[in-house]
């Protein structure tokens, strides 16, 4: 028996809880139109089986949950929704976006939500020995660099080079910039987020350097924003 499409309203009006689900399906999201039956889905896909669960929640309604054999260990949530759909394509979605997707058009004051959604789906926070870095990844290299320009303005985190790294693209912001991007990201501005991220950021807080950071590391705009997790000025 066929499902019977839906109306969804989701990602017709921004909040905070949209703006990180349009981020995290920017990143690990998909859409297609199913030739036999005309079906309009809305998938979400993640290895975080908890964290897709939380996800299907905040977006409401009903849902399909399903192992991605093909993937391993990922899962995969659909939405059937023509509605839903259209939105995701007003807003710039489109179906195999991976390498032509570029950056959506965000409320300033949630920005933040939609880039931890991005980092939480194709983001790692990790340590390179004892230094904190804090990566993005896309088969799109302009959505990279309108994604680091867009945070460079908020937060005076200088943009890093985007980075070709063989099929995919990346950027790359490491030491006292990463703790300050993991501070903006999980602690200056909370809202959902992976669990398994979130607790990397906080240990990025803690995090300080054993030398004085290089002239021009730390921006007058960062001093401005993160006072509070950057060492004094001599």
């Amino acid at each position: 028996m066929p499902r019977i499409a839906r109306t969804v309203e989701f990602f017709r009006v921004w909040s905070a809880e949209m703006a990180y689900v349009l981020g995290y399906w920017w990143a690990d999201g998909y859409m297609r139109v199913k030739r036999s039956t005309t079906a309009h889905i809305v998938e979400v896909s993640s290895v975080d089986q908890g964290h897709l669960l939380t996800i299907a929640q905040t977006i409401g309604g009903k849902y399909d949950f399903r192992k991605i054999k093909a993937e391993g260990n990922c899962y995969g949530i659909e939405f059937c929704s023509k509605e839903m759909y259209n939105d995701l394509l007003a807003l710039g979605g489109m179906p195999n976006k991976s390498n032509v997707i570029g950056f959506p058009i965000v409320p300033s004051a949630l920005l933040v939500h939609f880039v931890r959604g991005f980092v939480d789906g194709d983001g790692t926070l990790a340590w390179n020995g004892d230094r904190p870095v804090l990566q993005i990844y896309s088969g799109s290299s302009q959505l990279l660099t309108d994604m680091a320009l867009a945070i460079e303005e908020q937060t005076g985190i200088p943009a890093p080079n985007v980075v070709a790294n063989r099929s995919l693209w990346y950027l790359k912001w490491s030491t006292i910039r990463a703790k300050c991007l993991a501070a903006w990201l999980y602690v200056e501005n909370p809202g959902i987020a992976l669990d398994r991220k979130a607790a990397i950021a906080k240990d990025f807080i803690v995090w300080k350097p054993r030398k004085r950071p290089h002239t021009g590391t730390i921006t007058e705009a960062m001093r401005l924003h993160f006072a509070d997790y950057l060492p004094p000025e001599e």
